[in-house]
């Protein structure tokens, strides 16, 4: 019962398909009819025009008459054929029609795809539901012979059988003798061979499934000729059978298993329905059938992986090479691969270069996967280079294919990494030949060997850039990638031959750099020869070597690009950008850099900040270039982990370890995060397209940084633990703790204002709470000392200090509010003196007695008649 569901679904999908074809063919036939109208009237017409003009002025009424009286069916039928299809028609300039003064609105896309699909459903309707009505037919009557058991189980399936070839014969008669339509639109003869092969196919279903009388290799070969045949009918009836072909085809191992796992049955019997598909599809002339082909191929293909054996590995990598022949290069080439292509092409056009791109990757990428997580042994390897050769034959045959170079030398590099993880011995290093043993002596071979085919060939057709690259940079891959994997321990050993090496190929690659005649040309090779030096000149230093010579690199590429004026794309530069960005960050937490120094100092203390001047050197390169910006901003990401990282370091000993801060890295990070996130928003008024993505650092930014303050505030708090906070007044920790985050906070109120002004008052709130807590604490910490929490308990002399001192601010702070007429700022004096007073009242003068008493509240009155005295007096001045 499973199947027959299973067969409905595949039943309702081709019929559907075959519709929406059916309509497209359909639609296509009405357009060009209605052109054919058309151009028949425009034709009547310009005869009509050329009789009148010869014609005599008494006979020109008559004539014009006639002519219009001959064009009128024809206009009159053209009208209806546009009609059908719900389209604006054409203006036919007919000497009596008067101009039109209004020009009709016309329907959107999707109300023309509508009224085509509507059309082509009215006209063919009962086709379809035919076609769907008889594949039904043939399955419910073969279940219902199942169940009812009125016949033999041998009589039942051929009396479906003949149903089934009878409507096949049918289809074929019909077709042979035209009686409907001609061509690929000759719907009912396709309808109803669709309905005798669904039927077919499900009764030898049903005879292997249910009565047991076929054996599975039988039913396996006699599903795959029914589903080949009706791809092969698909020829003469149209795509409804070949779309009914190709999923029949690639079904049958799903409704027929052997269970064996025979992997060579497999692909030899889905290459033979893809060159089955492949011969319909070519002959039918219907993209989407390739589409169709190439989802079933690969489907199994990926399959296969999973029936991987040891001693098959050889049966995968052949179907796979094969298979990029058959669906890639012999569609492109021709059957004996001899149509070339060998003019050079733009960068955008290589990269748009579909399906080729898509379809290689889906058989490349797989394999190499595999090879990575399995035991290389020579049967990879050779598979691995077969894919190599393979790929760049084809860039030889078509320049379209030019970036397969790359692609090739990046499964050169997957290759040396997939060896070096089998042959990883404690014992291969012992002797110094292993430089040109396994992975070691693989890589650097390949790598020669690419680079001499990039150099040749670049020089034979010196246009296609992809050569040149390929020459440049295919060593300075595979000795960069060596280095990776070889311990330092070794790298001694390694090191002369691959120097050498490096400087050999610069040399060549300079003097190719002095014969060019194009600026490309020349800068690939001089970016190449720097790239190869650089490279010998990192493996003297220590990893954080690489770092900077990437960093060099990429200065070196913007003198470059600025010196030539090369119109590079920007792509290349910030891919490599962002590698290093990427390096950089990963390198706090890489175990290897813990204790990494360079030149007697701690990496961090040298690498980040000559990096930081090596991105902005390479930012004055670009005028007003986004790269400018781009470079600008590896800069300052490379500001913000040297403040995040080297401050904590010099602190502690250590980078930040989030999960176990304590008080005094919080307080830093604090300040550093705040810092850079009022950097960042400050950068995105001038970062142009990058706004958003500086705009959503910064917010995340100071959004940590709120995160570890509202932290020390709650749980680290000085004034409620025995923290300590140093001796000197103000220059403590108390500066970084809570002072310079109001000034920051100040400043990101400001920043903020245009991005959301809403948010600007609760930002001043957090300012506000910072300088008071800033001030209080100075304040106690000078009568206190390096501990200031609040259990110890406060002299009268500091109670009063706090009063004297927020007395001036507030009054400073009224004063200031009324030179600068801002009602704000006075609002909050005058808030700050009422604070004052009340606790004067409540707190100061409650223990005093006598003269002290009165004194003081001599002292406070006339403090508060002056300022009332100064405060008119700068009223009347301001009005």
């Amino acid at each position: 019962m499973d199947d027959l569901v299973g067969l409905a679904v595949i039943v309702i999908l081709v019929v559907v398909a075959g519709a929406i074809c059916g309509l497209i063919a359909q639609v296509q036939l009405n357009r060009l009819k209605q052109e054919v109208a058309v151009l028949r009237a425009k034709i009547t017409h310009l005869q009509t025009h050329k009789s009148i003009s010869q014609s005599e002025p008494q006979s020109e009424a008559s004539t014009a008459q006639a002519a219009l009286s001959r064009s009128e069916p024809i206009a009159h039928k053209a009208q209806s054929n546009l009609t059908s299809q719900n389209a604006s028609p054409p203006v036919i300039n007919q000497p009596s029609a008067p101009p039109k003064k209004t020009k009709p609105a016309e329907a959107s896309a999707i109300e023309l795809l509508f009224n085509k699909l509507r059309a082509g459903f009215e006209q063919n309707w009962m086709t379809w539901i035919g076609a769907i009505a008889l594949a039904l037919g043939g399955i419910f009557l073969a279940k219902y012979s199942l169940e009812a058991g009125l016949l033999s189980p041998v009589m039942r399936l051929s009396l479906g059988g003949l149903f089934g070839l009878s409507l096949i014969a049918a289809a074929a008669y019909l077709h042979h003798k035209r009686i409907v339509f001609e061509g690929f639109n000759n719907y009912i003869p396709a309808a109803l061979a669709s309905g005798g092969f669904i039927t077919c196919f499900a009764l030898t279903l049903l005879a292997y499934s249910s009565y047991d009388m076929l054996s599975p290799t039988v039913a396996f070969f006699a599903l795959a000729v029914i589903a080949i045949s009706a791809s092969a009918m698909a020829l003469r009836l149209g795509p409804l059978l070949a779309v009914l072909g190709i999923i029949g085809a690639y079904s049958v191992p799903i409704w027929v298993s052997t269970g064996s796992g025979n992997l060579f049955a497999l692909f030899m019997y889905v290459g033979f329905v893809s060159l089955s598909a492949a011969l319909v599809a070519h002959k039918v002339q219907r993209a989407w059938l390739w589409y169709l082909l190439w989802a079933g191929h690969i489907g199994w293909y990926l399959v296969g992986f999973t029936l991987l054996k040891i001693n098959t590995v050889w049966l995968m990598g052949t179907f796979a090479l094969l298979s990029i022949i058959g669906l890639i290069a012999i569609p492109r080439l021709g059957l004996k691969l001899n149509v070339t292509e060998h003019r050079p092409h733009s960068l955008k056009r290589l990269i748009n270069v579909l399906p080729d791109h898509a379809l290689l990757l889906a058989f490349i990428a797989p394999l190499i996967f595999t090879m990575l997580i399995s035991h290389f042994d020579m049967q990879w390897q050779t598979i691995g280079v077969l894919s190599i050769v393979l790929m760049l034959f084809l860039v030889l045959k078509n320049s379209r294919w030019d970036i397969w170079q790359a692609v090739a030398l990046a499964s050169a590099a997957l290759l040396v990494i997939s060896a070096e993880r089998t042959h990883l011995s404690p014992n291969l290093f012992d002797n110094a030949l292993f430089i040109f043993k396994n992975e070691y002596g693989l890589g650097l071979l390949l790598g020669l060997l690419l680079t001499a085919f990039g150099l040749y060939y670049g020089k034979k057709q010196i246009k296609r850039l992809a050569f040149h690259i390929t020459g440049a940079f295919s060593v300075f891959v595979m000795i960069a990638t060596l280095y990776t994997l070889i311990p330092n321990s070794a790298l001694s050993t390694a090191y002369p031959l691959w120097a050498v090496v490096l400087f050999i190929v610069a040399a060549i690659l300079i003097k190719c750099a002095q014969h060019n005649t194009t600026l490309f040309q020349r800068f690939t090779y001089w970016v190449g020869a720097n790239a190869n030096i650089t490279l010998a000149i990192t493996m003297l230093l220590s990893d954080s070597g690489l770092t900077i010579a990437l960093a060099v690199q990429v200065l070196l590429i913007s003198v470059l690009i600025k010196r030539y004026n090369v119109p590079m794309p920007h792509w290349p530069i910030k891919t490599l950008v962002a590698a290093l960005l990427l390096r950089l960050t990963l390198a706090l937490w890489t175990p290897s850099y813990d204790a990494l120094t360079v030149f007697g100092l701690h990496w961090s203390i040298v690498v980040y900040p000559l990096c930081i001047a090596l991105f902005f050197a390479a930012a004055r390169c670009f005028d007003s270039s986004k790269l400018k910006i781009w470079l600008e901003g590896a800069a300052l990401h490379c500001l913000a982990l040297f403040i995040t990282t080297e401050t904590s370091y010099q602190l502690v000993g250590h980078y930040p370890q989030f999960d176990s801060l304590n008080f005094y890295e919080q307080i830093l990070l604090t300040c550093n995060w705040l810092a850079l996130g009022c950097v960042y928003l400050h950068r995105a008024k001038l970062a142009g397209t990058l706004a958003k993505l500086y705009q959503v650092a910064g917010f995340a930014l100071a959004g940590l940084a709120g995160l570890f303050a509202i932290k020390t505030l709650l749980d680290d708090n000085p004034l409620f633990e025995s923290l300590y906070i140093g001796e000197l007044p103000i220059f403590n920790w108390l500066l970084l703790l809570w002072l310079v985050p109001a000034g920051l906070t100040l400043w990101l109120a400001k920043l903020v204002k245009p991005i959301n002004a809403k948010a600007t008052p609760f930002i001043l709130a957090v300012a506000g709470g910072f300088i008071l807590l800033a001030i209080n604490s100075f304040i106690r910490q000078y009568w206190q000392g390096p501990y200031i929490y609040l259990s110890k308990g406060a002299s009268n002399a500091e109670l009063y200090s706090y009063s004297v001192i927020w007395l001036v601010i507030g009054a400073g702070t009224v004063i200031f509010g009324h030179l600068k007429n801002q009602l704000l700022i006075q609002k909050v004096g005058l808030g700050l003196l009422a604070a004052v007073i009340v606790k004067v009242f409540l707190i100061d003068m409650a223990n005093l007695e006598g003269l002290l008493k009165a004194l003081s509240f001599i002292g406070l009155g006339l403090s508060l008649v002056g300022l009332s005295w100064l405060f008119q007096k700068l009223r009347s001045r301001v009005n």
